[in-house]
Parts: C-alpha cells; structure tokens; sequence
C-alpha cells in the first residue's frame, strides 16, 4: 500500500511539476517565442531588434523596432521606451547581440528585458 502511494505521488509530481518548456523564462532571461508572445499581448512589450538598419530593412518581425546594439545608450532607449520598468524583448540574427544588448539595458536601469535570441526563433 505504501509502496503504491508513493508511485502515485510521483506521478503526479512528474505531471505537475513539468510545465511545457514553451511558456518558460530561463533563469537568465531568455524566452521562447510562445513567452515571448504572451508577453506582448499581456504586458505590452517592447519588441526590439538590435540587428544593424541594413539588416532590419531586409526583414524583421512585425511590429519589431530597430535599435542596434552598437547605438544603445541611454538617450536612444529613450526614444524606443517610454519607462524603465517597460517590458523589453530583445533578439538578434543569432543571440550574441541580444545577450550583449540585454546587459547594456540592464546597466543603463531597464529592469524587465528578456532575450529571444535569434530571430529564427520566431514562429507566426
């Protein structure tokens, strides 16, 4: 009997403990494209490529906008975002950039700043 109650705890500890992988936040701020989605819809956030003009102009996601890496200081942030508490998604063409352009964010004061990543990484 004991032995078929802690099998049965285990189950559900496995089933309820293990959420979907594709609505988490990583311990270093990095988001999938679902989380990345809800956080738009749910919390107004700010998506931003922080790819060079010349590549933003050759396609990017909807609604993104353009703030490259190399330009972030704190007069042009504030010309993207309005608030530092705003909510800040970053991503780039393989994630090094959105990596380096979430620290800059992040010693400029910006508090909410998650990394997609690669712009691969978004799904339609």
């Amino acid at each position: 009997m004991k032995r078929k109650l802690i099998c049965f705890l285990f189950i559900i500890i496995l089933f309820t403990g293990c959420g979907s992988a594709d609505d988490k936040i990583s311990d270093d701020g990095k988001v999938n494209y679902v989380k990345a989605k809800e956080l738009i819809i749910n919390n107004g956030a700010i998506l931003v490529d922080v790819r060079t003009k010349e590549e933003y102009a050759d396609g990017h996601i909807d609604g993104a906008v353009n703030l490259p890496v190399d330009d972030i200081n704190e007069d042009s942030v504030k010309e993207v975002v309005k608030d530092k508490y705003d909510v800040i998604i970053v991503y780039c063409k393989s994630g090094v950039r959105s990596n380096n352009a979430a620290d800059k964010l992040k010693d400029l004061g910006y508090n909410n700043i998650y990394d997609l990543g690669a712009m691969s990484n978004w799904k339609e």
